[in-house]
């Protein structure tokens, strides 16, 4: 019988080599070797999933509280109602923001601003909840904390998360409610300064219509006529272009009046300034003095009541106080937490310490090799 141990008479070592010492492929040497040790291995992982379920159940948990906005609604602006759209402009401009595509995007821009998270900072005592020194490191912790997106729908989601679940919907009302009463303090403060702005241009154009209607009386009672229909009803085509003229001017004035030569809302104006220009240059001249001082007269009667209009719409304005933000889904405090899913931290640490030994198998082989 022979021995499997001995060696042949040639001195050759003709004993059975195991799978590790033949010459088997690269992967079922290590297949073979991670099998040989399977028991540590399964202990190992075993191991860091136990470790990993303990330290996920030290972990604190965090709840989300969500809040849904409809888009606000776009309004038209026409003639010189456009200084009215120019009063979110301003206040945006003084915040350090800039507007986008749509009104939900502004609305997410302010709630994301850092005027709305101090006030919730302050308000719910968040440097002491951090326990971060300075507002400057505890706004960088709050906004870890805040999301903001619009959806495809324009529809405005607010979310806060925090340890406390009461505490979370809490903080998420506020914000809503802080982009709300920014909105109307906006518009009334921004209100006020347009119908200031206004209030003075409708005086000038008063004594200037004044001065007109008695320029054509006088004119009148002096060559003893009546100024003829026909030249009116041919002024008032010019006027109507002369008034545009002194409308894009108006705005022009009371953009500058807070901002800078590269605003791109003063060049869109001044662009229409130029285009108007070009037309008046094209209109026929009006020699006639009686004609002259009735196209004045239908101008500055225009003004007057254009002017008066917007006066009225900046005084509305400038007592608004209803609310500009409509709610969906208020924010509740969520029963079910956010974080942190221990399933996938259990997971994870197992899935790493199990590649962790096949590392150290494939580690071993290339050693012995």
């Amino acid at each position: 019988m022979l021995d499997p141990h001995r060696e042949s008479s040639s001195g050759v070592d003709i004993r059975p080599r195991t799978p590790l010492e033949s010459g088997s492929s690269t992967s079922e040497r290590f297949f073979a070797a991670f099998m040989s040790r399977w028991r540590f291995y399964a202990l190992l992982v075993g191991a860091a999933a136990v470790l990993a379920t303990g330290i996920s159940l030290l972990l604190p948990n965090w709840y989300r509280a969500e809040s849904t906005m409809l888009p606000p609604t776009e309004k038209t602006e026409t003639g010189f109602g456009i200084l009215a759209g120019m009063i979110q402009n301003s206040a945006l401009n003084n915040l350090g923001l800039t507007t986008t595509n749509s009104p939900s995007d502004v609305f997410g821009e302010i709630l994301k601003s850092r005027l709305l998270a101090e006030a919730a900072i302050r308000q719910f005592g968040y440097e002491k909840i951090y326990h971060k020194k300075g507002m400057d490191r505890t706004l960088k912790e709050f906004r870890r904390h805040l999301a903001v997106n619009v959806n495809s729908a324009e529809l405005l989601n607010v979310s806060f998360e925090d340890k406390n679940a009461n505490r979370a919907a809490d903080v998420t009302n506020f914000l809503v409610s802080e982009l709300d009463r920014f909105n109307v303090q906006t518009y009334k403060t921004q209100g006020k300064r347009l119908r200031e702005f206004l209030d003075g241009r409708l005086s000038d154009i008063q004594q200037t219509l004044v001065v007109s209607e008695n320029k054509l009386l006088e004119y009148e009672r002096t060559h003893r006529v009546l100024t003829a229909t026909e030249e009116k009803e041919a002024g008032a085509g010019m006027s109507d272009i002369l008034v545009q003229k002194f409308n894009l001017e108006t705005q022009r004035a009371y953009v500058s009046s807070y901002t800078n030569a590269q605003n791109p809302e003063l060049q869109s104006i001044e662009r229409q300034l130029g285009a108007l220009n070009d037309e008046i240059g094209k209109l026929p001249e009006v020699k006639l003095e009686g004609a002259r001082l009735a196209l004045d007269v239908a101008v500055q009667r225009k003004l007057f009541t254009l002017i008066a209009g917007q006066l009225e719409d900046a005084r509305m304005q400038e007592t608004r106080d209803t609310p500009t933000v409509t709610v969906l889904d208020a924010a509740s405090p969520p029963q079910i937490k956010a974080r942190p899913t221990r399933s996938i931290i259990v997971a994870v640490a197992a899935i790493a310490a199990l590649v962790g030994c096949a590392a150290w198998t494939a580690l071993t082989l290339a050693r012995e090799s």
